[in-house]
């Protein structure tokens, strides 16, 4: 029998990218009200999502003061972690590159003397499932 996940016994709450890209916003801009301008959100709703992430988390992760934020080592090892996820995302744009036909079929044959000279290889049809183009 399929079980189904119940991800809020498993992390307390789901866990979006986007929430992710406001904590990276907050920490790298150093202010609530500075990264809500750049997400073109209100402030209120920034601080909402970085609540919510202390609540999933159990752990305070920014510092606040009347000068702005500064992570704590929650938030400096979460903000690693989050540099690494989104430099791992960018690779995933290489997905634009590639053909809109998955999975394509590449020919390969020999001919004339090729064929020739090496009577024993093999030559048909192999179906592809992932490319690398770089």
């Amino acid at each position: 029998m399929v079980r189904k996940i119940n991800w809020d016994n498993q992390f307390g709450r789901r866990l979006k990218l986007r929430d992710l890209h406001v904590f990276f916003t907050v920490v790298q801009a150093g202010s609530m009200a500075k990264a809500a301008a750049q997400l073109g959100v209100s402030q209120p709703t920034v601080s909402e999502t970085i609540a919510d992430l202390e609540d999933s988390y159990g752990v305070r992760l920014l510092d606040r003061s009347s000068r702005g934020v500064e992570p704590t080592i929650y938030g400096m090892a979460l903000h690693r972690r989050c540099v690494a996820a989104f430099d791992e995302l960018k690779h995933y744009a290489d997905i634009r590159i590639m053909p809109s036909r998955w999975p394509f079929v590449l020919v390969i044959g020999l001919f004339g003397p090729a064929y020739r000279h090496n009577p024993g290889l093999h030559t048909g049809r192999f179906a592809v499932d992932f490319a690398v183009f770089t």
